[in-house]
């Protein structure tokens, strides 16, 4: 069932078994399974139905250091979150993320991969992907190829979710589960605390509803950076979770940047291992990563390639495909006659992407495409970025956030040292040209870019002292307050987020269920 607090406050004060403060991928998802072992479940949500210019004023912030895009483009608050917005991309942290690496200072978490091996399983069935390959050598079967293979480096498939939208993919269920209950609008303002104990979330809506929601659990799924902007909020600066001294501090995202050139010398190999992959429905894209033994033999953070196709008609083939995506879909409905035109004027482009697809299950490359080699660098553990709050406050009253974001030599060093081995690694059938800046530290540092992907500011851990939330995700020194987004990552990888975000979720809801 979904309400609207701007429409009216709830009649009963008789609380849920669980509230969850936040409507993107971890409260949606946390919130149906709660819901199918038999939970009540209240799901609140600042944003409404659809991404409005209002609601996101919150998330409007200061940036203290590095130019941070993500802070501002890459949150929304709305039913879905940012699902509303992203790409899709699935893929989980390495078994090598959750160790301790000794060349990487406080690297590691405190649980294993194997503790979430079954529920990034059950995650995938959630994010839409239960029909997908999930071992990367069937995906090379599936199309006749052979893995490719070069030295130094690991290939590996990342998955894209068919729906990415959340409140989209899981909307009847949210619409008709009589024990999930909805709240559109309704922002949280602060926890009502008695003693160690939360007994309820006060909430507002910009025109001015206010109403507190009670309930037995709470569970905080506001992403990563709005997580730790909630909890610093000066009238909550006695509560046990500050004692470490870490509640915002060791912000990471994923360094993203172009950092060579590419030219084909054996373009039918070179396309081959590197274009996109359609099997039965389903989207993988190929990368590489640099393999244990280089990380540790050269020192660096877990970093991965990726091939960036750049070509004058990339826009107009991104327009034609959404919009042949709607039609496949049966969502027909949402096609303005404009779009139609404009497929059917470029039916020609539209007839060469669809070849591609349908008879070599591959995605069309451009013949002019500049071809590059992006990476993706995960950020040190201890970094010095931070997530701290600014001295002005938004509409609802509640100060905002000041992201103070920081790439430091490490993750230079390890982008320049994963595009020095791959020039070697794909000599045979590319040459690779770096870019002439790497060797330039501070030149190369404006080049990079972040990947919206915010982790870090609540880190997990065995004792208080060491992080904010505890094996479980419950705060420190609280009985029944949990926090489930990437703010919770000790360490962060390359691995998009979500993914884990997710297995996180669903452990968690086997763990409020007990």
């Amino acid at each position: 069932m979904i309400r609207d607090l701007v429409k009216g406050a709830p009649v009963s004060l008789e609380p849920s078994d669980i509230c969850i403060i936040g409507a993107g991928a971890a409260g949606i998802v946390l919130a149906i399974e709660l819901g199918r072992q038999g939970k009540r479940v209240t799901l609140l949500e600042g944003g409404g139905p659809e991404v409005e210019q209002d609601s996101q004023d919150p998330y409007r912030s200061e940036i203290a250091g590095l130019n941070h895009n993500g802070v501002h483009i890459g949150r929304f608050r709305s039913n879905g979150g940012s699902t509303t917005r992203w790409g899709g991309q699935i893929l989980e942290l390495d078994e090598l993320d959750f160790e301790h690496r000794p060349w990487i200072a406080g690297s590691g978490w405190p649980i294993a991969k194997q503790h979430l091996r079954p529920f990034y399983q059950r995650a995938i069935e959630l994010a839409g992907l239960s029909q997908a390959t999930l071992d990367d050598t069937r995906v090379w079967q599936e199309i006749g190829l052979p893995v490719p293979e070069f030295p130094e480096f690991e290939t590996f498939f990342s998955r894209w979710c068919p729906e990415t939208n959340f409140a989209r993919l899981h909307g009847k269920t949210l619409e008709e589960n009589q024990q999930i209950t909805v709240w559109l609008h309704a922002n949280a303002l602060s926890p009502v605390l008695e003693g160690q104990r939360i007994c309820g979330v006060r909430c507002k809506t910009l025109t001015g509803v206010e109403h507190t929601f009670y309930a037995d659990q709470f569970v905080w799924c506001m992403g990563g950076i709005e997580s730790s902007r909630f909890f610093l909020q000066p009238e909550l600066a006695a509560m046990p979770w500050h004692r470490s001294g870490l509640l915002g501090r060791h912000f990471q995202d994923h360094i993203i940047a172009s950092a060579a050139r590419i030219e084909p010398i054996n373009a039918s190999r070179f396309h081959a291992a590197f274009d996109n992959v359609f099997s039965r429905g389903y989207k993988y894209q190929p990368k590489i990563r640099l393999d244990r033994s280089q990380q540790e033999k050269h020192g660096t953070l877990n970093v991965a390639g990726l091939i960036f196709f750049n070509s004058d008609s990339d826009i107009v083939g991104g327009e034609i495909k959404a919009t042949a995506k709607k039609l496949l879909r049966g969502r027909g409905k949402e096609i303005s006659r404009q779009e139609l035109l404009h497929m059917f004027r470029n039916s020609p482009l539209l007839a060469r992407q669809s070849w591609r697809y349908t008879f070599a299950h591959r995605a069309y490359v451009p013949h002019d495409a500049r071809i590059e080699l992006g990476i993706h660098c995960e950020q040190p553990p201890e970094g010095a970025s931070s997530i701290t709050l600014a001295e002005t406050r938004d509409q609802l009253g509640m100060l905002r956030t000041r992201i103070d974001w920081h790439v430091s030599d490490l993750e230079i060093a390890s982008i320049r040292t994963c595009v020095d081995l791959a020039a070697q690694s794909l000599q045979k059938i590319a040459n690779v040209i770096p870019d002439p800046d790497l060797i330039h530290p501070d030149r190369f540092r404006a080049k990079c870019g972040d990947g919206y992907h915010h982790m870090g500011g609540m880190r997990m851990s065995v004792s208080p002292d060491k992080g904010v939330v505890d094996l479980d995700l419950k705060l420190h020194g609280i009985e029944n307050g949990y926090i489930c987004s990437a703010a919770v990552f000790p360490t962060s990888g390359f691995s998009n987020p979500t993914h884990t975000v997710l297995a996180l979720s669903v452990r968690l809801a086997d763990h409020l269920s007990q």
